[in-house]
């Protein structure tokens, strides 16, 4: 299979889920902490660039005030041809049209944005060659205009808010990209030393970092690097690119659990925690558990609301799924079917829509050609919760 088909089905998912790219809510800070510390690091964040609104992350499955935007391919295989389409589902109607259709050789899709009536697409031509093409293809839906852009470097865009486009670029000294919309120009965030991974929290980043008491050798010199790294700690910290101000959050020896950014909500910051044993919230400077977990090969997916805050937590336990809901502290069984003789399921919740509906998984659809051939409907959120079956099929667009 070619590696596009891996980047198309799993980004809808990895985008909502823990550890992603984290929550795109307007938020400055949790609303309580305790011994923070704040710095300005000057040496390691100019040029400063400030956010223009809330970060968001890219994905294949885009929400905003004008529908539902997301990603299908077909691949011929004979001619090495990939073609891309461009869908929008209409929610209150349920049902999908092609906006584009995008056909390149040895092609592979990076990266979407969405600003209502505007969706730009990232995607390679000739991935298999040596020196392969990337375009950015801009499509305004209310008009149907698509136009192509050559993109100079490579650039796969993590995150978007309302003036640029965002990319962690780990092969440079971890800094940021940022590709402006406007000019098409590029400018760097440089972040500190030893970052491992930046999250878009609100109209800043939330960084995630190594703090030794000596530089981290290389990790090919393996006895020095853990000498060093055994005494170290992780640090997480809220940083404001504007500014260049650092103030830490939280920090834990790197020899205990590991934590990962997962989103906030009303200010206060949410993080999976160990292998996995929970989810934990930032509270007056500490870890306090708000969900644990019996089985650690349970997989968890964050699932925000149309205010970009944290509102489920979705168990995929295979066979059942359970869904922690934050607005009342309560668990839900919804009713679930894992067809996995078909590679489908029917009730899975993939987003939470505007109006208090859910968009949920609903079998597979007549669309053999399709790499993704899931199908979808919509729910009212509690009649889901209360294992309702009365779901609204959308009408899916299978290519004829």
């Amino acid at each position: 299979m070619k590696k596009a088909i891996a980047c198309l089905l799993a980004l809808p998912l990895t985008l909502a889920a823990c550890g992603a790219q984290g929550a795109d809510s307007a938020q400055s800070q949790p609303a309580t902490e305790t011994e923070q510390t704040t710095e300005t690091a000057l040496e390691t964040t100019a040029p400063a660039v400030g956010t223009a609104g809330k970060l968001r992350g890219t994905a294949y499955r885009l929400y905003t005030n004008t529908g539902l935007y997301s990603m299908n391919q077909k691949y011929d295989e004979a001619t090495n041809t990939d073609t891309f389409y461009l869908i929008k589902t209409d929610c209150d109607t349920a049902t999908q049209q092609k906006l584009a259709e995008i056909e390149l050789q040895g092609g592979e899709a990076c990266g979407m944005a969405a600003w209502d009536d505007i969706v730009e697409l990232y995607c390679f031509e000739n991935m298999d060659k040596d020196n392969p093409t990337e375009w950015c293809y801009i499509v305004d839906t209310s008009t149907g205009s698509v136009e192509r852009l050559p993109v100079e470097e490579e650039f796969y865009p993590a995150w978007y808010d309302d003036a640029a486009l965002y990319e962690m670029d780990y092969a440079s000294g971890k800094r940021i990209i940022r590709r402006d919309r406007t000019t098409n120009e590029v400018s760097y965030i440089n972040l500190p030393e030893q970052t491992i991974n930046v999250y878009g929290a609100g109209d800043k980043w939330v960084i995630h970092r190594i703090v030794s008491p000596s530089p981290l050798p290389s990790n090919v010199d393996g006895d020095e690097y853990n000498a060093v790294f055994q005494n170290s700690e992780y640090e997480y910290d809220l940083f404001d690119a504007a500014t260049g101000e650092m103030k830490k959050l939280y920090s834990y020896p790197t020899s205990g659990d590991f934590y990962w950014y997962c989103g906030q909500r009303d200010g206060t910051l949410y993080f999976g925690q160990g292998y996995p044993t929970g989810v934990d919230k930032l509270e007056n400077g500490e870890m306090v558990q708000v969900l644990a977990l019996d089985d650690p090969y349970t997989s968890e997916q964050m699932l925000e609301n149309e205010q970009g805050e944290l509102q489920w937590i979705v168990l995929d336990e295979g066979e059942s799924v359970q869904v922690y809901d934050l607005n009342d502290g309560q668990s839900y069984r919804p009713a679930f079917v894992n067809e996995s003789s078909q590679y489908a399921s029917t009730g899975y919740p993939e987003m939470l829509l505007p109006g208090g509906k859910v968009f949920v998984t609903h079998g597979s659809m007549d669309a053999p050609d399709f790499l993704d051939k899931i199908a979808y409907a919509t729910q009212d959120r509690a009649a889901y919760l209360s294992g309702s079956t009365d779901y609204t099929p959308v009408t899916m667009y299978t290519g004829k």
